[in-house]
């Protein structure tokens, strides 16, 4: 919310006036226009993840198999038990619908606010890789988010264009400095093969209970970390309770080790190969325990088209210079080199002996090079 309250008071600065005539065509925003559009903003960036699950995304494909964290978080947004009545008493009547549409399904003249909650350059990706960075103790989600705010400015194609949220030309390696912090956080932290493996017993463990517990809204939202965390402690010291084998691994930190991984700049004919290797190493050490990780679509670092892009999901991002506009991508040396998206993969063995554990190693790499 901060950070959506910070990208939007720089965009007013700069186009208040084209702003507010575009946002006085939503009937809700006649009237204290851009008071109304900036608190439907910061309401957007505050609320736009509590429909997550306990654990975030890693027990997200379990706990929510027929929606999404979006899906709820809207849900939570617009129904009358939860907080409509709520947000439009404490400040205008339709501020809950126009909150949720930021989230999901925004209308042409909100875009430019989704965008600031949800975007390139968005209040959600600065806020959580400073956060993420400094809780983990690392330095790789940190770039200089003001300068990178100030840097920011609206652009309309003509008088009657959308909005759209562009770039100065100064900001260019304020810009670049985020995507390599996501880069670098995605590669270094999000996809390290320790929390990739914690992220699998995780999964296991909430595949391993009984789906009746979250099978509605309401008991999803009501499994928050501290409960989840005491049925995983609970099932650590009983083996008859379900996802003992899982929750006994993470409680006591032991957990499988890394024997093969693919590199991330490996495309999908890696991914088949690797798919290959676990089959036979799994057959040739049939005494060791064996998991795979391999996601099958790739993680996204930026969606800015650059010259010789043929992907569709690509995006044209405004830069401005000298009052004209260009591609973002076209003027980005580092854009041009850094691959969009990455895909890393593991297979880890149950095994603490180092000598078996080189020799799985060993073999995984001989599998892997004539196949």
């Amino acid at each position: 919310m901060e950070m959506a309250s910070r990208i939007f008071d720089q965009l007013a600065s700069r186009q208040g006036a084209v702003m507010e005539e575009i946002f006085r065509l939503i009937p809700e925003l006649k009237e204290h226009t851009m008071a109304r559009a900036r608190q439907v903003c910061r309401l957007a960036g505050l609320l736009h993840d509590v429909g997550h699950c306990c654990f975030s995304h890693a027990a997200e494909k379990v706990l929510q198999q027929d929606s999404d964290h979006e899906a709820l978080t809207v849900k939570v947004i617009i129904e009358k038990q939860y907080l409509r009545d709520k947000l439009d008493a404490l400040f205008f009547p339709g501020c809950a619908d126009l909150t949720a549409s930021l989230i999901d399904n925004p209308v042409p003249q909100l875009q430019i606010l989704k965008d600031i909650v949800s975007g390139q350059i968005d209040a959600d990706r600065t806020d959580y890789l400073l956060r993420d960075s400094y809780h983990c103790g690392v330095d790789y989600g940190r770039f200089d988010y003001r300068r990178l705010i100030e840097c920011l400015t609206v652009w309309q194609d003509g008088n009657s264009g959308p909005l759209e949220m562009a770039i100065n030309r100064d900001g260019i390696h304020n810009f670049e400095s985020l995507i390599l912090a996501r880069y670098q956080m995605n590669t270094q932290v999000y996809y390290h093969r320790l929390r990739r493996i914690y992220d699998l017993y995780l999964k296991e463990f909430f595949l391993s209970l009984d789906p009746s517990n979250f099978n509605t809204p309401d008991k999803v939202l009501a499994l928050n970390d501290f409960r989840a965390t005491v049925q995983l402690m609970d099932a650590a010291k009983d083996d008859k309770l379900p996802g003992h084998k899982w929750a006994k691994r993470i409680v006591e930190r032991d957990h499988h080790r890394d024997v093969f991984s693919l590199d991330e700049r490996d495309g999908y004919l890696a991914l088949n190969k690797a798919g290959v290797v676990f089959s036979k190493i799994v057959n040739e050490f049939p005494d060791v325990e064996f998991l795979r990780d391999f996601p099958e679509k790739t993680t996204p670092i930026h969606k800015i088209a650059c010259p010789g892009d043929h992907d569709e999901s690509l995006i044209d991002f405004p830069l401005i210079d000298q009052g004209k506009r260009y591609s973002l991508g076209e003027r980005s040396q580092l854009l041009e080199k850094l691959p969009a998206s990455f895909r890393i993969g593991y297979i880890f063995a149950d095994t603490t002996d180092r000598d078996i554990k080189r020799e799985i190693a060993n073999r995984c790499r001989d599998i892997y090079q004539g196949s």
